[in-house]
């Protein structure tokens, strides 16, 4: 009987441990990325930190389906930049329904590659739309261009 009290109080020391172990650094970058993600597309960028801390920042965001990270080297930094995966699917969502109810193609608002892939990913399959990304550089943008004829009246019956 005592062994078993041992057994099931064992993983909740563990749990405990590893929360503990988060870097208040890390903490405080997690909190203000996901207030800054809240209401903006932009990406939340962190810099600074170290592989531990990196990895620490990744496994809090990978249960979290609304948020993507991506990592990339410049120089001899690393920089983490945390993406509104929710956001940026729920704007190509809504341009998407605007574009097939009115039949005339929309721009979106300047954005990096991985967040228009993002965006072309997600309309991939979707009926009555076509994405293509267009613009040079910083302006780089995706535009959503309606697709006519009977893809475009049964996606029309669907959103009424």
């Amino acid at each position: 009987m005592e062994n078993d009290k041992r057994n099931h109080s064992e993983p909740r020391r563990r749990d405990q441990r590893s929360d503990s172990r988060i870097d208040s650094d890390v903490k405080q970058a997690i909190e203000k990325a996901m207030a800054s993600l809240l209401d903006d597309l932009q990406p939340s960028i962190i810099t600074g930190f170290n592989a531990f801390q990196r990895k620490q920042v990744y496994r809090h965001f990978d249960t979290l389906p609304e948020f993507g990270v991506k990592s990339y080297r410049q120089d001899e930094d690393s920089i983490m930049k945390i993406y509104p995966v929710g956001g940026l699917k729920r704007l190509a969502e809504k341009i998407a329904q605007q574009v097939i109810m009115q039949g005339e193609p929309e721009k979106l608002p300047p954005m990096g590659s991985y967040a228009r892939f993002i965006i072309h990913s997600y309309l991939q399959d979707r009926g009555g739309v076509k994405t293509e990304s267009e613009g040079e550089g910083t302006e780089r943008h995706v535009v959503i261009y309606p697709i006519f004829g009977r893809t475009l009246k049964k996606a029309k019956r669907r959103l009424t």
